[in-house]
């Protein structure tokens, strides 16, 4: 007896496939994979849906299907129209310049430091840069917040205060296509 059900429906021209805990959900050129595994719920990938399913009856297991649910249902709407996260970066006295070199983003004279910042960037997002504006995309949301999380994070300043030394990269809006 199965006490929750979820069913998310695939779009034309999509394909899932789910093998050892991860599901693999390709579409308009791109794959995206997510590791999804509990040993309480399963998940079947058919031709044009995806279950996900518990025949357990307590909250914190089937809060997990509606989590499993959301993550791929984050999946579908990446690969239809990509994520992107827009941020912005503000200096007070030291101009800092943003630069990509092949999968990083180096932030230079970052409050008049010698030594620029390096931020890795994760598989299949890209990030163009204009000026002190950066725009980041990709099909896969965990790996496009991950790396402008990253970005924001590594301009921390140390034990200055926050309220004075404003300088850093701050993300501007999420989401917004």
């Amino acid at each position: 007896m199965i006490e929750m059900e979820e069913t998310i429906e695939l779009p034309e021209g999509f394909e899932a496939e789910y093998t050892d805990g991860v599901l693999t959900v390709e579409g308009h050129d791109e794959k995206v994979e997510k590791k999804m595994q509990h040993a309480l719920v399963e998940v079947e990938a058919n031709k044009d849906e995806i279950e996900i399913s518990t025949k357990e009856t307590r909250k914190d297991i089937q809060s997990i299907v509606s989590t499993f649910r959301s993550h791929t249902e984050n999946i579908i709407e990446g690969l239809q129209s990509e994520h992107v996260y827009k941020m912005k970066g503000v200096y007070a006295h030291f101009p800092m310049t943003i630069k990509q070199q092949s999968n990083k983003v180096l932030i230079e004279n970052f409050m008049g430091e010698r030594n620029p910042r390096e931020i890795n960037v994760e598989d299949g997002v890209t990030v163009e840069i204009d000026g002190e504006d950066l725009t980041i995309r990709g099909p896969d949301k965990d790996a496009v917040s991950q790396t402008a999380g990253k970005i924001e994070q590594a301009c921390k300043k140390g034990n200055r205060d926050p309220r004075t030394f404003q300088d850093g990269v701050y993300i501007t809006s999420r989401g917004e296509k």
